[in-house]
């Protein structure tokens, strides 16, 4: 039974959060097969994996293992920035392809702030 609601509340959080299962199995370090075998309630994950599934998720231990307490953690802190929050908010709406353009692009934009960062260290 415990493997059941886990199973059902792992593959919610993770479309809530537009994740892939092959996107979860990246982040938590295992094979997409394993996703959908936790997400089928066929095998629960051991106690390091339901960790990081947890942060990856942003969702407290006891939400996710037995659908009690507050469903997201504290971990994080929250976006501080309103108008950059409100932007965020607004591209939740947009389809899939546009938010993965936005997400390229983001990734970019702090891939070239790093780079940059590395050649000040240099010089």
């Amino acid at each position: 039974m415990l493997a059941l609601g886990f199973g059902s509340r792992l593959k919610r959080l993770r479309e809530a959060r537009g994740l892939t299962q092959r996107q979860l199995a990246d982040r938590i370090k295992t094979e997409a097969a394993q996703v959908t075998r936790y997400e089928r309630a066929q095998v629960l994950p051991n106690a390091e994996t339901l960790v990081s599934i947890s942060e990856t998720l942003d969702v407290a231990l006891d939400f996710l293992l037995r659908g009690e307490a507050g469903e997201t953690t504290t971990q994080q802190p929250p976006i501080t920035d309103v108008p950059l929050l409100e932007r965020f908010r607004d591209l939740q709406k947009l389809p899939k392809r546009d938010r993965e353009a936005v997400i390229l692009l983001i990734d970019s934009v702090l891939a070239r702030g790093d780079v940059e960062t590395r050649l000040r260290k240099r010089a």
